[in-house]
């Protein structure tokens, strides 16, 4: 029994499939990386060393390489992390936000600020992002939302998702703007961003547009390893002792170099060749989309989509690939496997309507071509839909919001039990609850089930729609005791 190693088995068996990667991280198998570093990865696994600095009080070179890193992206001040951006946000919630505060937060915000929300204590007023019914996603936020929010609640923090995992941004400039009219703190999840700030057809930074924090994730978009992110700051509103004091809560006392390092690599990378590498990467991007988009029966998420200034759907970064799938007699997922197991070919994901196939400088003209094929030779084993309408299940959910009663921290750390969703009326979820479309949360933890979230629970889960719970199944649900 022991001679298995089935982790370990499982990985070098995806490897050397030979597989076309439109997933992160963005080497893509290593193709960007240096070769001296691929090559001496393992001697890299350090630790806190004279030679090699200590991350959470940087005096050599680790201090140095985020020096660069500011200078980079033209920010005051850089954080390296070696635990994604997950890591940075919830530094981010333990810099800016204070308990029982008021803080808007997009609804579509990344778990980890969910995370961030319930170590601080942070009292969340949730935001409607954009909903698009074409491609089964959630954009940004439109700035009229965000103005209404601000006049009305009189929260100091705005926290936005920059850009969404579609590659979708909000107006960032008026959002920050907006911010700046009510003394508000703009605070971003800009975890796919990392390459914005070093090619101007890409959307606007949020680092150079007024955000005070902006996290990033390296590993995702660049060359650096899996959980390779930054954090950056303006020193001007967040006070660094304060940002520093938060990471090392937070992050580990035994920091992967190798991860640190990848992140030096990426940002000279950038410094050195991130233009033409980009120009590279958007124009097989573009191309590859006008070659899906071709197809029958499947749409591709381009600039004609915009919906303009002010919008949540107002830039798109062209290196991501949305590419709807509601006219296919298929599921996005069903998609996604057949890519995969027929084609050789694996998208970042599918979802109910659409596949994200993240492009990156790592990938070739080869990868690009096995994509269309593939989706070519899908489509025409799936075939058409008659009727590509979406379920009035979605309206009804956007359309519903329930009462917080209790902070996302309250939520987490009380006495809680679970119960059969049809006996939950009028109990405190002490979870979130997301349905699968649209991928927003209907109840977060501290809301209020009602009798008609509960009946859109029970008619989501008859219609075998996926939902991101701790009983997926929806028999049981969570509540606080």
């Amino acid at each position: 029994m022991h001679s298995a190693a089935p982790l370990f088995d499982s990985l070098r068996q995806f490897v050397e499939r030979d597989q076309a990667p439109f997933y992160s991280p963005g080497h893509k198998g290593g193709r960007t990386l240096d070769p001296w570093f691929r090559e001496h990865i393992a001697e890299l696994d350090l630790n806190n060393l004279p030679d090699t600095d200590t991350l959470h009080c940087p005096e050599g070179p680790i201090l140095e390489a985020e020096r660069l890193i500011a200078d980079a992206w033209a920010v005051g001040q850089s954080f390296m992390l070696v635990q994604g951006s997950t890591s940075g946000n919830i530094a981010v919630a333990l810099s800016a936000l204070r308990p029982d505060e008021p803080v808007l937060v997009a609804r579509n915000a990344h778990k980890s600020v969910l995370a961030g929300l319930v170590q601080v204590g942070a009292r969340p007023i949730w935001l409607e992002p954009r909903w698009d019914n074409d491609f089964g996603v959630a954009h940004g936020l439109d700035a009229a939302v965000v103005e209404r929010a601000l006049a009305d609640s009189g929260a100091k923090a705005l926290w936005v998702l920059h850009p969404t995992y579609y590659g979708t941004t909000g107006d960032i400039a008026a959002l920050a703007q907006l911010c700046r009219s009510h003394d508000a703190t703009l605070l971003v999840d800009g975890a796919h961003s990392p390459h914005f700030a070093f090619h101007p057809e890409l959307p606007v930074a949020a680092e150079s547009a007024g955000a005070a924090a902006t996290v990033q994730s390296v590993h995702k978009i660049l060359s650096g390893l899996s959980q390779a992110a930054v954090l950056h700051i303006d020193p001007t509103v967040l006070d660094p002792a304060l940002v520093r004091r938060g990471l090392q809560l937070i992050q580990t006392t035994s920091p992967h170099f190798a991860i640190m390092a990848s992140t030096d690599l990426a940002r000279r990378q950038m410094m050195l060749h991130g233009r033409d590498l980009l120009d590279a990467t958007l124009d097989r991007a573009r191309r590859t989309a006008a070659r899906l988009a071709a197809i029958p029966g499947l749409t591709v998420l381009r600039p004609e989509h915009l919906a303009g200034a002010g919008t949540g759907l107002h830039q798109l970064d062209e290196t991501k690939l949305l590419v709807g799938t509601s006219g296919l007699a298929a599921d996005g997922r069903d998609v996604v496997a057949r890519l995969n197991r027929v084609h050789g070919v694996q998208p970042e994901l599918g979802g109910a309507g659409h596949v994200l196939c993240i492009t990156t400088i790592g990938n070739t003209e080869s990868d690009m071509d096995r994509l269309v094929a593939g989706f070519a030779e899908v489509a025409g084993y799936a075939g058409r839909r008659p009727d590509g309408a979406r379920s009035d299940l979605i309206t009804d959910l956007l359309a519903v919001r329930p009462q917080t009663v209790l902070t996302p921290r309250e939520a987490f750390f009380a006495a809680e039990v679970s119960v059969p969703l049809a006996q939950a009326s009028g109990r405190i979820a002490a979870e979130a609850i997301t349905p699968y479309p649209p991928g927003i949360p209907l109840v977060m933890p501290g809301e209020r089930l009602s009798d008609d979230v509960i009946g859109l629970l029970g008619a989501l889960r008859s219609a075998g729609n996926p939902i991101s719970s701790s009983d997926p199944t929806m028999n049981f649900v969570k509540v606080v005791s």
